[in-house]
């Protein structure tokens, strides 16, 4: 169903958010302060833009806060944000979204309650980053992660080494009885081209698999796919930003030997009597000297996650060289994920391509419970929930007509994870996960949905 929504900041992270809901349908307005910034995304976006400040009750009131099905406040203040939805609900807005990547303000707004701040959900990309950096440590050799079903399904992505034993399989091969942890492959990309898995498919050295697992398989799988794989017992991080910390503190808890690398003094030295098990080591990443005093010849992990996006690169690239065994970089730019693959780079992280994410997942509504998206391959992972009645629950899945690029990978009953096939049958109210091409969303939404008289 379509709604009237409003969009504060017209940023990554709501530039991206224009995009997707006005393809979707939804009556979309763009409020930006910036002038020139507006104009480019007027030109841009199939949206209304208006020109002001949503911190101005008349700016936001004339883009019609009172009609608003739900207001997004993703500026650069966190502050502001908080105060636009305090103003959209006075003006009768239905609900409220906010970015919040202050640490110590987000804590505030839950110690007191989001009603006391008049904001329905918080979204704070920094800790969103850092949850999926522990994913990816927790699944070495991973790409891309994502949990469904309350973390009973996993999506993890692996660029299949030469020594796999999935080297020269056919997938028709694999059977769910050969193996005591179940799986299944939902995607194979190769040379940036995303194929739905068929039975005659041979993976080959380098493919990119995307595959949907239990939890409990996850490590069995790992050692599967890379037999030489082991847990990191030494991981150096780059940044005292909220994200770095934030990494470090829930990491220390977990890994014996962890490092924190910040070039600015007096950021080390607070950061430093705060995080507890935790080598804090005030330099510059970008000197190798600096990176030997830290160990990298030895690290399992080294993980860029500071404010410059151009340093987190550069630094990452050399970390490898000097013998880091898997390097990980948070970047605000989408243009980077392409060109990380010849550079060694072994993950990519995006906060704001995550809180985009967490934004349509809540706009989308309970039908679509979690969203994961693959920009690389244009590709999304959905959590779709089958209505009573709807298509999807009538028949067997291989007697139902799905959009082209799309499979049905999982489906969460219960405590119980049944891996799909064509004789699976959707129950309502059951949360499936689908892998599809993302011009296949809107057709897929129409199966998990009780058609309604007219």
């Amino acid at each position: 169903m379509a709604q009237r929504l409003i969009i504060c900041g017209a940023g990554v992270i709501g530039s991206n958010l224009a995009k997707y809901l006005a393809e979707e349908g939804h009556e979309v307005t763009l409020i930006e302060q910036k002038p020139n910034v507006a104009i480019k995304s007027a030109e841009k976006l199939d949206v209304q833009v208006t020109v002001g400040s949503a911190f101005e009750p008349q700016v936001l009131e004339e883009a019609g806060a009172a009609q608003a099905d739900m207001v997004i406040a993703v500026t650069n203040s966190d502050v502001a944000n908080l105060a636009i939805c305090s103003l959209a609900s006075a003006f009768g807005a239905k609900k409220m979204i906010a970015r919040v990547r202050d640490m110590d303000l987000s804590a505030l707004v839950e110690r007191y309650g989001r009603d006391h701040f008049h904001v329905d959900e918080i979204i704070n990309p920094d800790e969103v980053a850092a949850q999926t950096i522990i994913k990816v440590m927790e699944a070495p050799g991973s790409r891309e992660v994502a949990d469904f079903a309350d973390g009973r399904i996993l999506l993890r992505t692996f660029n299949v080494p030469e020594e796999s034993p999935l080297v020269g399989e056919r997938l028709g091969n694999l059977r769910e009885s050969d193996f005591p942890w179940p799986f299944v492959m939902v995607g194979i990309n190769r040379d940036g081209k995303i194929n739905i898995p068929r039975g005659d498919d041979v993976i080959e050295a380098n493919n990119r698999i995307y595959v949907l697992l239990p939890k409990p398989s996850l490590a069995e799988f790992l050692t599967f796919v890379y037999p030489s794989v082991r847990l990191p017992k030494r991981v150096i991080i780059y940044g005292a930003t909220n994200t770095g910390t934030s990494l470090a503190k829930s990491l220390a808890e977990k890994i014996p030997d962890v490092v924190l690398l910040e070039e600015n003094r007096a950021k080390a030295e607070k950061v430093a009597g705060e995080l507890a098990g935790v080598l804090v080591i005030n330099g510059l990443a970008s000197e190798a000297d600096i990176l030997r005093e830290c160990g990298i010849e030895a690290a399992d992990a080294y993980i860029a996650v500071s404010s410059s996006d151009h340093h987190n690169l550069i630094s990452a690239v050399l970390a490898k060289q000097l013998g880091a065994k898997a390097t990980v970089i948070t970047t605000h730019q989408p243009d980077y994920a392409p060109i990380v693959d010849g550079l060694g780079i072994d993950a990519i992280i995006n906060p704001r391509l995550l809180a985009t994410d967490q934004i349509m997942r809540l706009v989308r509504g309970d039908r679509i419970s979690h969203v994961a998206s693959l920009p690389e391959v244009k590709a999304e992972v959905l959590e779709l929930v089958a209505e009573p009645d709807s298509p999807i629950t009538r028949k067997p899945l291989r007697d139902i007509r799905f959009p082209k690029n799309s499979i049905v990978g999982a489906i969460s009953r219960g405590d119980e994870v049944v891996l799909a096939s064509g004789d699976s049958h959707v129950r309502a109210g059951e949360p499936v996960v689908v892998f599809c091409h993302e011009d296949a969303v809107s057709q897929l939404e129409k199966l998990f949905t009780k058609r309604k008289l007219l």
